[in-house]
């Protein structure tokens, strides 16, 4: 079952982590402009498991990665 977390982008550096969190992962994410969100796409893990793994990335990438970004509603 695909699992897919969507990260709105709310600061400066939000594409940024939202890429270089992809790159850590190894999750593909891709990156809509016109909406500023980030979608990550991962076959393997269950939603909560994607959450916290991508999470996990993001703040060891910058703790203050909820000032860039944060779950789209």
């Amino acid at each position: 079952m695909a699992s897919i977390l969507t990260l709105e982008s709310t600061g400066p550096k939000g594409e940024e982590l939202a890429s270089r969190a992809g790159d850590v992962t190894n999750i593909p994410v891709g990156y809509d402009p016109e909406f500023q969100c980030a979608t990550f796409d991962a076959d393997d893990l269950e939603p909560g498991e994607l959450k916290t793994v991508v999470f996990e990335a993001l703040g060891n990438l910058d703790p203050d990665w909820q000032s860039h970004l944060r779950v789209a509603d």
